[in-house]
């Protein structure tokens, strides 16, 4: 059986997917509104309507309703004497979830794309829980106690902290206890190295369709494959199959078809329509990733799975309007110190601009090139990690080897001003030694598949082993993941947050205060003289705002 880790994320329950959710309450059963969205109740129903029979104090329950498809909803009661007390109701709740049904829970999963099942929690006991106070001794325990939940009954924990400061103290936690993911070791120190320059900010992101897999959309195979299944666009085929055509080619005669039909939009609508109705929430991964802050990202996805990671993960803006944190090009611009996400091919709420036709690819440069710029510009000034793509697309081969091709010509010309390094990092789902001899000196090619899948399937694999590769090989990269993560992330987001002061006591706890009451002032004199708001912000990064008011006087 495969012990179960727990990961941390950063971001809300209902922005992630998960096989069960635990929400905290009380013996009388009075649950926060805050917690809605992920039981799947509106604003007009009663939490009533989930309470678990025999409901009482001390009480572990699946919701007496089931409001979310192949979901289960499950509620604790967190009120406890003692942050210890708090921390083994949580891994009483998720051994109940594990033995309740097992069969169903770990069938559903496996329907997911997820190797093990995936039980999500907030940070239990921080709010009515009452144990806020002794954040930093809950955080220790909760840690301890779910990590042996998960490990005992082989199910994944996700502690979703919806605060920076609590997911960057969950982080020190886990180093402190040297928590570690179950990676082999040379596996663990790539995590290590790829960590450094994550923190250092000089990392982006390129996302291939691999991380929307793991929410459960198609593959481009499957996306064609849906398509043509479309009554309108059987219709327009008239019987013809494509299924003898390349992929490209596939794509290039329904939009041929559609185009003699309908009109030159029909298949970026169509394309549209099958990711919007799979009503997908972001993967582990997604959140994983969005946990990391990076800057820059470009992905080849229509959907909007990792903006919702990132918007998830973000504290709510000024302005009330959750788009606000993060910029998606080419549609929007690049403001600040906001984040930003390249769409390469296309997004499903600009349907015309979906790119997955021959003809698409082929005048890619003629619609797009400023685009393929930009990307080729990451590659010249950041370290590239690439999740999720097979490397295969035509367009991002070229703009690669383009840069490949300078940065060699450059060193031929100029060897003292040889660059050192390569493009970025690609993280393979599988051990695929030719691939990684292609990319040698350009990119760093980092099978995250486990040891025991490093031998290829033969001919004579069944669908089934090939699904259960698939879903150790999204598990292990999520591992992969999460370590990085976890070395990625400093102190500084929660150090002075005033709820974890106390734990470090001192000359430290005194500082804290005072500089806590520094950025407080400095707040109220921005609304007049707008010269203190950088003063202002640059305290707030380091968690100055978060905690009792009576610390930050606001």
């Amino acid at each position: 059986m495969t012990p179960g880790h727990v990961f941390v994320v950063n971001g809300r329950l209902e922005k992630l997917g998960w096989d069960a959710v635990v929400i905290p309450t009380d013996a009388p059963f009075s649950v926060r509104s805050q917690w809605r969205a992920a039981a799947g109740l509106s604003e007009s129903d009663d939490w009533r309507a989930l309470r678990p029979d025999g409901w009482g104090r001390g009480s572990v329950g699946v919701a007496a309703r089931r409001n979310l498809p192949r979901a289960e909803v499950w509620f604790v009661d967190v009120v406890a004497h003692s942050p210890h007390d708090a921390a083994r109701a949580a891994r009483r709740a998720v051994e109940s979830v594990a033995r309740h049904a097992p069969e169903r829970l770990r069938a559903n999963a496996h329907d997911a794309g997820r190797d093990l099942p995936l039980v999500a929690v907030p940070v239990l006991g921080t709010g009515g829980g009452g144990h806020g106070a002794s954040r930093s001794a809950l955080l220790h325990s909760l840690v301890a106690e779910l990590g042996t939940a998960a490990e005992n009954e082989s199910v994944d924990v996700a502690i979703v902290a919806v605060s920076r400061s609590d997911y960057s103290a969950l982080q020190q936690v886990r180093r402190d206890a040297g928590v570690a993911p179950a990676l082999p070791r040379d596996l663990a120190q790539r995590a290590r190295q790829l960590a450094a320059p994550a923190a250092r900010g000089e990392l982006a992101l390129f996302l291939g369709a691999g991380v929307s897999m793991g929410a459960g959309l198609p593959s481009w195979a499957g996306l064609l494959t849906s398509l043509t299944a479309v009554p309108e666009v059987q219709a327009t085929l008239g019987g013809i199959d494509p299924g003898g055509l390349s992929s490209l080619e596939q794509a290039e005669l329904l939009q041929v078809v559609l185009d003699e039909h309908h009109d030159p939009r029909a298949l970026g609508r169509h394309v549209a329509r099958i990711i919007e109705a799979a009503d997908a929430r972001p993967s582990l991964t997604h959140a994983l990733l969005a946990g990391l802050c990076v800057r820059e990202a470009v992905t080849t996805n229509y959907d909007r799975l990792y903006e919702d990671a990132v918007r998830a993960a973000a504290p709510a803006p000024d302005s009330g309007d959750p788009h606000d944190v993060l910029s998606v090009l080419p549609w929007g611009r690049v403001q600040g110190d906001r984040p930003w996400l390249l769409k390469m091919h296309g997004d499903v709420h600009y349907p015309e601009t979906i790119v997955l036709s021959r003809s698409s690819f082929v005048g890619y440069d003629s619609r797009w090139k400023p685009v393929g710029s930009i990307l080729q510009s990451l590659m010249m000034t950041r370290h590239l990690l690439v999740v999720g793509a097979s490397m295969t697309d035509e367009n991002v081969l070229r703009f690669a080897y383009e840069v490949a091709g300078l940065r060699e010509e450059l060193a031929r010309q100029v060897p003292a001003h040889r660059q050192a390094g390569v493009l970025g990092t690609v993280l393979s789902l599988e051990h695929a030694p030719a691939f990684e001899r292609l990319w040698q000196g350009r990119f760093s090619v980092v099978p995250t598949a486990p040891d025991e899948d490093r031998r290829p399937l033969t001919d004579e694999a069944s669908e089934e082993e090939k699904d259960a590769r698939r879903r150790r090989a999204a598990r292990s990269l999520a591992l992969f993941l999460d370590t990085l993560a976890l070395h990625a992330e400093g102190e500084a987001e929660h150090l002075l947050d005033g709820r974890y002061a106390p734990a470090r006591g001192g000359d430290q706890a005194v500082l804290i205060e005072r500089l806590r009451g520094a950025a407080a002032d400095a707040r109220r004199l921005a609304t007049h003289d707008p010269a203190w708001q950088p003063v202002s912000d640059s305290l707030a990064r380091f968690g100055a705002f978060e905690g009792p008011a009576e610390h930050a006087r606001r």
